[in-house]
């Protein structure tokens, strides 16, 4: 990952600018940086000068006209981003000059005087922050021949900008908190500072560290009580991890208080869940408002996440049997449905990321962009269903997210209907599951470059068949380039775990190796997404799931050992493997 940039730059055009610039020189400074202030250079001289210090590190290019407070320049010097990035806001009325396009918070087309954004959906707000990798270096490099050749006054962020997107660099779209834009005037830059002065710094660094994008129930309930621990605990110097472990051993608490069966304790464990999954929130708010991100808090985020909501449903089987009530069949099937789902969300959103992002090289001297394709009547009629937000919120609602998974667990534990609670999660989420399918194959039909841009190498790290069955694509053929092979780790998934409750569901115990291979399956999946793979003898010993299947059909036969003993080694040794040993090594690979 890119750190922060070890130049920021400003090209001085205008001499009116000048005390606005020093209100810029003076809040990068206040970040942490010196800014270097440049006066009256060309495109050329700005460009080569770009170059050179491009050997170095990452370097940010602010314009003299933009106006926001401290928090905002905080965020953009200190805030890291593994690729290049440009400041925008969302905008419906296009202004020609500034217009971008941006999806899934990427810019896929910029605009300059002489280059036009087909479909804009956003403005450029005056900052860009090139990355020092090879390609953006190239694009600069490349770029220099083009704008040596401008005769007009030139807009130098918007020019890199559109450089960048140009020669497919990726671009992300930082989005903006309070007051951010650009004046065209004397008289506007006076209105804007005098707006700037009068917000809270405070509440804008705080609105930046909540999650942008979240479900019904947690943006309107969780995350206005996650805050104010989040502030608390920034108060305390708390760490992000150190909150994440918090939820996760009260997480425990609670599933230990659900496993007595006891009503009293069922009523407290509602409440638990209520504040663990509170605390959950307030790990990543806090890491996003101290700038302490880290890719090793995110997978524990994300990893303790599983343990935590898998350890509750054993918790309600567990208490439930307390009373006669046989629901350990009912609780492994709401842990498959859920990793089944995972595997198909984050999935999916990677793999369209990739597709629906996807740029080819576009010629500068092109003045119109590649335009943009439609996604279908019906998604494009979702899609425009959309901007009424009561109709976003109950799509939100139905995909059934864990806001709304860990509702339903604690008003049922609240009345001690833990058979309720399951069946709930189960049937809930079956909806969920079929209505973002549908629509997501829906859309995959209307993908692009299926053969050049595909995302498949995201797909193909998180498959190990075992059994020597990976000669399949040893010889560099990519298999998984079909526009729907994002469903291919989900339904492997569906088919290996759904193997094992169809022959368990008689057998507790099997929820004990269904949790292991599902963690497994979490692993390879956040590895891949951070661009790794599952290390070999990982693999090697976890058999693959060809392997895995194999056991399981053999034991439940009644060949060599029972199934119950098969279920219980089998689910030691993999726990110790997928959720201990794999743990740590990735842990040590990441540092």
């Amino acid at each position: 990952m890119n750190q922060t940039p070890i130049r920021v730059v400003v090209n001085l055009t205008d001499p009116k600018f000048a005390d606005q610039v020093e209100v810029l020189r003076l809040q990068v400074l206040s970040a942490g940086i010196e800014l270097e202030v440049l006066k009256s250079q060309t495109p050329t001289q700005f460009l080569d000068l770009m170059t050179k210090y491009l050997q170095t590190g990452p370097v940010s290019v602010i314009d003299q006209c933009l106006v926001t407070g401290q928090a905002m320049i905080d965020a953009l010097i200190k805030g890291q981003w593994s690729t290049s990035a440009c400041l925008v806001k969302p905008s419906s009325k296009p202004n020609l000059m500034h217009d971008a396009r941006v999806m899934h918070k990427r810019v896929v087309s910029a605009a300059t005087i002489e280059h036009r954004v087909t479909g804009a959906t956003h403005t450029m707000l005056g900052f860009v922050r090139v990355g020092n990798d090879e390609k953006s270096q190239l694009a600069i490099a490349q770029a220099r021949d083009y704008f040596s050749d401008l005769k007009h006054k030139a807009d130098f962020v918007d020019l890199i900008t559109v450089a960048l997107v140009r020669a497919a660099c990726p671009v992300i779209a930082i989005s903006t908190t309070g007051l951010c834009d650009r004046a065209d005037s004397l008289l506007e830059l006076t209105e804007l500072r005098a707006a700037v002065d009068g917000q809270d710094e405070q509440e804008i660094r705080t609105q930046r560290a909540l999650r942008a994008e979240d479900g019904f129930y947690s943006t309107f309930v969780l995350r206005k009580l996650s805050r104010k621990v989040s502030m608390y605990a920034v108060t305390r110097n708390w760490t992000p991890n150190q909150i994440t472990l918090t939820s996760l051993v009260l997480a425990l608490i609670v599933a230990g208080f659900f496993a007595t069966g006891w009503w009293p304790l069922m009523i407290v464990g509602a409440l638990g869940v209520q504040a663990a999954i509170i605390i959950d929130c307030a790990d990543g708010e806090v890491a996003r408002y101290t700038g302490v991100s880290s890719q090793r808090g995110a997978w524990l985020d994300a990893a303790t996440d599983r343990v935590k909501e898998y350890a509750i449903y054993a918790g309600l089987a567990l208490g439930a049997s307390h009373h006669g009530h046989d629901l350990w069949p009912l609780a492994m099937g709401v842990m498959v449905l859920q990793t089944v789902r995972h595997m198909g969300d984050y999935n999916f959103q990677a793999v369209q990321v990739v597709r629906e992002t996807a740029m080819l090289p576009l010629s500068l001297n092109v003045s119109m962009d590649s335009g943009v394709a439609s996604n279908g009547t019906i998604l494009d009629t979702s899609a425009a269903l959309n901007a009424n937000s009561k109709i976003r919120w109950v799509k939100k609602v139905i995909h059934f997210p864990i806001g709304e998974r860990w509702l339903v667990i604690s008003i049922c534990a609240a009345f001690n209907s833990p058979t309720l609670a399951l069946s709930a999660l189960l049937i809930f989420g079956v909806i969920g599951l079929a209505y973002t399918t549908i629509g997501r194959i829906l859309r995959s039909r209307n993908w692009k470059h299926a053969q050049i841009i595909s995302g498949c190498e995201i797909l193909e790290r998180q498959i190990t068949p075992g059994l020597g069955a990976e000669w399949f694509w040893a010889d560099g053929s990519h298999p998984m380039k079909g526009k729907f092979a994002w469903l291919a780790p989900a339904v492997l998934r569906l088919l290996e775990l759904g193997l094992v409750l169809a022959v368990s569901q008689r057998h507790p115990i099997a929820f004990l190796w269904i949790f292991a291979v599902s963690f497994h399956h979490y692993d390879a999946l956040y590895r891949s997404l951070a661009g790794f793979e599952i290390p070999a003898n990982i693999k090697t010993y976890g058999l693959g799931f060809l392997g895995r299947s194999l056991i399981i059909v053999i034991t439940s036969l009644g060949f060599v050992i029972s199934l119950d003993a098969t279920l219980l080694l089998g689910g030691i040794a993999f726990t110790a493997l997928f959720v201990g040993y794999a743990s740590k090594q990735w842990m040590q690979q990441i540092n």
